[in-house]
Protein backbone atom coordinates (compact mmCIF):
# COMPACT_ATOMS: atom_id res chain seq x y z
CA UNK A 1 0.00 0.00 0.00
CA UNK A 2 1.73 3.39 -0.84
CA UNK A 3 0.79 6.83 0.07
CA UNK A 4 -1.93 9.03 -1.27
CA UNK A 5 -4.33 11.64 -1.21
CA UNK A 6 -7.08 9.60 -1.07
CA UNK A 7 -6.50 6.45 0.78
CA UNK A 8 -9.88 4.92 0.43
CA UNK A 9 -8.70 1.93 -2.13
CA UNK A 10 -6.15 0.88 0.99
CA UNK A 11 -8.78 1.08 3.19
CA UNK A 12 -10.74 -1.09 1.43
CA UNK A 13 -8.42 -3.74 1.28
CA UNK A 14 -7.81 -3.29 5.08
CA UNK A 15 -11.68 -3.81 5.19
CA UNK A 16 -11.56 -7.05 2.85
CA UNK A 17 -8.94 -8.64 4.76
CA UNK A 18 -10.94 -8.55 7.68
CA UNK A 19 -9.54 -5.51 9.74
CA UNK A 20 -12.13 -3.42 11.02
CA UNK A 21 -12.06 0.10 9.79
CA UNK A 22 -12.81 3.74 10.25
CA UNK A 23 -12.13 7.29 8.88
CA UNK A 24 -9.71 9.54 11.12
CA UNK A 25 -9.17 13.17 10.41
CA UNK A 26 -5.61 13.08 11.14
CA UNK A 27 -5.57 10.54 14.45
CA UNK A 28 -9.38 11.41 15.57
CA UNK A 29 -12.15 10.16 14.63
CA UNK A 30 -13.79 12.20 10.92
CA UNK A 31 -17.30 11.69 12.18
CA UNK A 32 -18.39 13.90 14.91
CA UNK A 33 -21.31 12.64 17.29
CA UNK A 34 -23.28 15.79 15.69
CA UNK A 35 -23.30 14.22 12.50
CA UNK A 36 -24.09 10.71 13.83
CA UNK A 37 -20.64 9.13 14.32
CA UNK A 38 -19.44 6.90 17.19
CA UNK A 39 -15.72 7.10 16.89
CA UNK A 40 -14.10 3.86 17.58
CA UNK A 41 -17.53 1.96 17.29
CA UNK A 42 -18.16 2.95 13.59
CA UNK A 43 -14.71 0.74 12.79
CA UNK A 44 -16.65 -1.88 10.05
CA UNK A 45 -15.38 -4.42 7.77
CA UNK A 46 -18.68 -2.87 5.48
CA UNK A 47 -17.88 -1.46 2.51
CA UNK A 48 -21.23 0.06 1.30
CA UNK A 49 -20.53 2.20 4.87
CA UNK A 50 -17.44 2.74 4.08
CA UNK A 51 -18.56 4.05 0.59
CA UNK A 52 -20.93 6.27 2.04
CA UNK A 53 -18.48 8.12 5.00
CA UNK A 54 -15.89 8.26 3.26
CA UNK A 55 -14.03 11.61 2.02
CA UNK A 56 -10.51 12.68 0.52
CA UNK A 57 -8.09 13.45 2.98
CA UNK A 58 -9.09 11.12 5.74
CA UNK A 59 -6.61 9.11 7.11
CA UNK A 60 -7.01 4.75 8.28
CA UNK A 61 -7.72 3.95 11.81
CA UNK A 62 -8.19 0.10 12.45
CA UNK A 63 -9.94 -1.14 15.48
CA UNK A 64 -7.57 -3.74 17.44
CA UNK A 65 -8.75 -7.09 16.88
CA UNK A 66 -10.06 -8.78 19.45
CA UNK A 67 -7.62 -11.32 18.98
CA UNK A 68 -4.62 -9.54 19.13
CA UNK A 69 -3.22 -6.26 20.97
CA UNK A 70 -1.09 -3.01 19.93
CA UNK A 71 2.16 -2.41 22.52
CA UNK A 72 2.80 1.65 21.31
CA UNK A 73 5.45 2.77 22.12
CA UNK A 74 6.51 7.23 22.09
CA UNK A 75 9.58 8.31 21.80
CA UNK A 76 8.74 11.88 23.54
CA UNK A 77 8.10 9.89 26.65
CA UNK A 78 11.30 7.82 26.78
CA UNK A 79 9.06 4.95 25.46
CA UNK A 80 11.14 2.92 23.01
CA UNK A 81 14.50 3.20 25.60
CA UNK A 82 12.05 2.10 28.38
CA UNK A 83 10.97 -0.93 26.51
CA UNK A 84 14.37 -1.99 25.47
CA UNK A 85 15.27 -1.87 29.33
CA UNK A 86 12.58 -4.30 29.81
CA UNK A 87 13.57 -6.59 27.76
CA UNK A 88 17.04 -6.19 28.86
CA UNK A 89 15.65 -7.14 32.30
CA UNK A 90 12.67 -9.49 31.58
CA UNK A 91 13.20 -11.34 28.07
CA UNK A 92 13.04 -10.78 24.22
CA UNK A 93 10.26 -9.35 22.05
CA UNK A 94 9.69 -11.62 18.92
CA UNK A 95 9.64 -10.31 15.72
CA UNK A 96 5.87 -9.06 14.81
CA UNK A 97 4.52 -7.09 12.51
CA UNK A 98 5.43 -3.67 13.34
CA UNK A 99 4.27 -0.18 12.21
CA UNK A 100 6.54 3.07 12.08
CA UNK A 101 4.69 6.49 12.91
CA UNK A 102 5.02 8.61 10.68
CA UNK A 103 5.90 11.05 13.00
CA UNK A 104 9.36 9.69 12.24
CA UNK A 105 11.14 9.91 15.67
CA UNK A 106 11.27 5.87 15.67
CA UNK A 107 7.68 5.39 17.82
CA UNK A 108 6.04 2.55 16.43
CA UNK A 109 3.06 -0.47 17.25
CA UNK A 110 4.02 -3.79 17.76
CA UNK A 111 1.56 -6.14 16.84
CA UNK A 112 0.86 -9.66 19.45
CA UNK A 113 -1.72 -11.78 19.83
CA UNK A 114 -3.65 -11.39 22.44
CA UNK A 115 -2.55 -13.58 25.19
CA UNK A 116 -6.45 -13.92 27.07
CA UNK A 117 -7.87 -12.63 30.08
CA UNK A 118 -8.06 -9.38 31.44
CA UNK A 119 -5.19 -6.82 30.30
CA UNK A 120 -3.54 -3.74 31.82
CA UNK A 121 -1.16 -0.92 31.22
CA UNK A 122 -0.96 -0.18 34.08
CA UNK A 123 2.73 -1.67 35.24
CA UNK A 124 3.92 -0.66 31.82
CA UNK A 125 6.61 2.15 32.29
CA UNK A 126 6.18 5.45 30.70
CA UNK A 127 5.64 5.69 27.08
CA UNK A 128 4.62 2.67 26.61
CA UNK A 129 1.07 1.94 26.29
CA UNK A 130 -1.40 -1.12 25.28
CA UNK A 131 -3.92 -1.09 22.88
CA UNK A 132 -6.59 -3.56 22.46
CA UNK A 133 -10.15 -3.75 21.44
CA UNK A 134 -10.94 -1.36 22.78
CA UNK A 135 -8.84 0.96 21.19
CA UNK A 136 -7.41 1.62 17.51
CA UNK A 137 -4.61 2.77 15.50
CA UNK A 138 -3.74 4.88 13.41
CA UNK A 139 -2.14 2.41 9.88
CA UNK A 140 -0.67 2.59 6.39
CA UNK A 141 -0.61 4.95 4.47
CA UNK A 142 -1.82 7.18 6.47
CA UNK A 143 0.31 10.47 7.12
CA UNK A 144 0.92 12.08 10.27
CA UNK A 145 -1.01 15.36 10.66
CA UNK A 146 2.05 17.11 12.16
CA UNK A 147 4.62 15.71 9.55
CA UNK A 148 2.64 14.76 6.34
CA UNK A 149 5.23 11.16 6.31
CA UNK A 150 3.26 8.17 5.52
CA UNK A 151 2.89 5.32 8.51
CA UNK A 152 4.89 2.83 7.22
CA UNK A 153 4.67 -1.09 7.75
CA UNK A 154 8.27 -2.68 9.00
CA UNK A 155 7.74 -5.67 6.69
CA UNK A 156 3.74 -6.38 5.86
CA UNK A 157 5.15 -10.11 5.33
CA UNK A 158 5.92 -10.95 8.95
CA UNK A 159 3.14 -12.64 11.11
CA UNK A 160 1.56 -12.12 13.97
CA UNK A 161 3.64 -13.26 16.73
CA UNK A 162 2.31 -14.60 19.97
CA UNK A 163 2.59 -12.34 22.84
CA UNK A 164 5.63 -13.05 24.59
CA UNK A 165 5.13 -15.11 28.86
CA UNK A 166 6.89 -12.26 30.15
CA UNK A 167 4.98 -9.60 28.72
CA UNK A 168 1.65 -11.29 29.10
CA UNK A 169 2.36 -11.35 32.82
CA UNK A 170 3.20 -8.07 33.12
CA UNK A 171 -0.19 -7.02 31.46
CA UNK A 172 -2.17 -8.96 33.70
CA UNK A 173 -3.44 -6.78 36.48
CA UNK A 174 -2.29 -8.06 40.29
CA UNK A 175 -5.13 -9.56 42.12
CA UNK A 176 -6.79 -7.96 44.70
CA UNK A 177 -6.31 -9.03 47.99
CA UNK A 178 -9.82 -8.85 49.53
CA UNK A 179 -11.89 -11.45 47.99
CA UNK A 180 -15.34 -10.39 46.21
CA UNK A 181 -18.24 -10.76 48.89
CA UNK A 182 -21.13 -12.39 48.48
CA UNK A 183 -24.56 -11.49 47.85
CA UNK A 184 -25.95 -11.73 51.24
CA UNK A 185 -22.99 -9.78 53.37
CA UNK A 186 -22.66 -10.18 56.98
CA UNK A 187 -22.05 -6.34 57.51
CA UNK A 188 -24.68 -3.71 57.35
CA UNK A 189 -23.99 -0.73 56.10
CA UNK A 190 -25.48 2.87 56.88
CA UNK A 191 -29.01 3.02 54.64
CA UNK A 192 -28.49 6.36 53.48
CA UNK A 193 -25.59 4.92 51.61
CA UNK A 194 -27.78 2.16 49.91
CA UNK A 195 -26.54 2.80 46.60
CA UNK A 196 -22.83 1.95 47.98
CA UNK A 197 -23.94 -0.88 49.95
CA UNK A 198 -25.40 -2.73 47.04
CA UNK A 199 -22.22 -2.10 44.79
CA UNK A 200 -20.12 -2.96 47.76
CA UNK A 201 -22.11 -6.73 48.03
CA UNK A 202 -23.14 -7.62 44.48
CA UNK A 203 -20.90 -8.79 41.45
CA UNK A 204 -21.13 -7.78 38.16
CA UNK A 205 -22.10 -11.39 37.24
CA UNK A 206 -25.40 -11.03 39.71
CA UNK A 207 -25.99 -7.74 38.03
CA UNK A 208 -25.81 -8.28 34.40
CA UNK A 209 -25.76 -12.18 33.93
CA UNK A 210 -29.46 -12.13 35.11
CA UNK A 211 -30.38 -9.91 32.25
CA UNK A 212 -28.99 -11.67 29.60
CA UNK A 213 -25.07 -10.59 29.47
CA UNK A 214 -22.57 -13.21 29.03
CA UNK A 215 -18.49 -12.87 30.38
CA UNK A 216 -16.33 -12.46 27.13
CA UNK A 217 -12.88 -11.64 26.91
CA UNK A 218 -12.29 -8.35 28.27
CA UNK A 219 -15.65 -7.40 29.30
CA UNK A 220 -19.54 -8.69 28.58
CA UNK A 221 -21.60 -8.84 25.85
CA UNK A 222 -25.70 -8.85 25.63
CA UNK A 223 -28.12 -11.13 24.30
CA UNK A 224 -28.86 -9.22 21.20
CA UNK A 225 -25.07 -7.95 20.21
CA UNK A 226 -23.68 -8.08 16.88
CA UNK A 227 -20.06 -7.66 18.10
CA UNK A 228 -17.75 -9.95 20.04
CA UNK A 229 -18.00 -7.08 22.92
CA UNK A 230 -20.60 -4.60 24.32
CA UNK A 231 -18.79 -3.17 27.03
CA UNK A 232 -15.88 -3.27 29.49
CA UNK A 233 -15.09 -2.44 33.36
CA UNK A 234 -12.83 -0.23 34.40
CA UNK A 235 -12.32 1.03 38.14
CA UNK A 236 -15.30 -0.90 38.95
CA UNK A 237 -17.38 1.01 36.70
CA UNK A 238 -19.46 -0.04 33.45
CA UNK A 239 -19.26 1.43 30.36
CA UNK A 240 -21.51 0.31 27.16
CA UNK A 241 -20.03 0.56 23.46
CA UNK A 242 -23.33 -0.94 22.12
CA UNK A 243 -25.99 0.83 20.75
CA UNK A 244 -28.71 -1.82 21.49
CA UNK A 245 -29.14 -1.33 25.33
CA UNK A 246 -30.52 0.18 27.96
CA UNK A 247 -27.18 2.08 28.71
CA UNK A 248 -26.27 5.60 27.23
CA UNK A 249 -23.43 4.70 25.05
CA UNK A 250 -19.65 6.05 26.15
CA UNK A 251 -17.46 7.81 23.92
CA UNK A 252 -13.96 8.68 24.05
CA UNK A 253 -15.12 12.54 24.41
CA UNK A 254 -17.95 11.37 26.71
CA UNK A 255 -17.65 8.60 28.79
CA UNK A 256 -20.75 7.11 30.59
CA UNK A 257 -20.00 4.67 33.17
CA UNK A 258 -22.03 2.81 35.53
CA UNK A 259 -21.72 1.17 39.15
CA UNK A 260 -23.26 -2.19 39.91
CA UNK A 261 -26.29 0.01 41.31
CA UNK A 262 -27.13 2.04 38.60
CA UNK A 263 -26.96 -0.64 36.09
CA UNK A 264 -29.31 -3.08 38.24
CA UNK A 265 -31.66 0.41 38.38
CA UNK A 266 -31.20 0.14 34.38
CA UNK A 267 -32.32 -3.39 33.82
CA UNK A 268 -34.69 -3.50 37.20
CA UNK A 269 -36.29 -0.05 37.24
CA UNK A 270 -35.99 1.92 34.09
CA UNK A 271 -33.19 3.82 35.97
CA UNK A 272 -35.55 5.08 37.86
CA UNK A 273 -33.02 5.87 40.75
CA UNK A 274 -35.57 6.29 43.44
CA UNK A 275 -36.99 2.82 43.03
CA UNK A 276 -34.16 1.04 42.96
CA UNK A 277 -33.15 2.39 46.21
CA UNK A 278 -35.97 1.73 48.01
CA UNK A 279 -35.81 -1.86 46.86
CA UNK A 280 -32.54 -2.00 47.65
CA UNK A 281 -33.15 -0.75 51.22
CA UNK A 282 -35.51 -3.43 51.89
CA UNK A 283 -32.66 -6.09 50.72
CA UNK A 284 -30.32 -4.28 53.02
CA UNK A 285 -32.79 -4.45 55.74
CA UNK A 286 -33.75 -8.20 54.96
CA UNK A 287 -30.17 -9.31 55.59
CA UNK A 288 -29.73 -7.58 58.36
CA UNK A 289 -32.88 -9.57 60.46
CA UNK A 290 -30.69 -12.79 58.34
CA UNK A 291 -27.83 -11.88 59.99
Amino acid sequence: MSASADLFDDALAYAAAGWEIFPLRGKAPAISSRDGGRGLLDATTNEHWLRQHWRAGYNIGARVHPGMIVLDTDPRHGGEDNLIALVSELGELPETLTCFSGRGDGGRHRYFLHPGGVLSSKRLPEGVDLKTHSGYAVVPPSLHPDTGRPYQWEDPEVPIAPCPAWLADLLRPVAEEKPERPFAPRVVHDPESVADWFTANTTWAQVLAPAGWTEVRGGWRHPAATSVLSATIRHDVLFVYSTNTVFEVTEAEAPHGYTRFRAWAMFKFGGDLSAAARAARAMCKGREVAA
